[in-house]
């Protein structure tokens, strides 16, 4: 299941009107440093995913990493200034094997 704040529908609707992007929005897992996260981009739908519409937005998944999260929930946070997306899940993420840390050469960010 896919929650969507009405505040998170009204931002990601400005953006991709502005943008001029069409749906689906996919759902996928980045890793980095400091473990996984959601992270979302214009793709389209493939074979094995999981198809979610939310108030006029269609929203794709990998259907074995939807079993994994959980139900899902997009919301638009503002704080001092500060604005963007945040997607959560019901069930911790998957984190990468290896363990690497800063030190490691992981990503060039830490």
């Amino acid at each position: 299941m896919m929650e969507v704040t009405p505040s998170a529908s009204e931002a990601l609707k400005a953006v991709m009107a502005e943008k001029n992007l069409e749906p689906p929005i996919r759902i996928f897992l980045q890793s980095g440093c400091s473990g996984s996260q959601l992270a979302m981009g214009v793709d389209q739908a493939r074979d094995g995913d999981d198809q979610f519409d939310v108030d006029g937005v269609s929203y794709v998944i990998d259907g074995k990493l939807s079993e994994l999260v959980g139900d899902m929930k997009l919301d638009y946070l503002t704080d001092d200034g500060q604005q963007g997306f945040m997607l959560s899940s019901s069930k911790p993420l998957p984190q990468p094997e290896g363990g690497g840390s800063c030190g490691s050469g992981c990503c060039g960010s830490c």
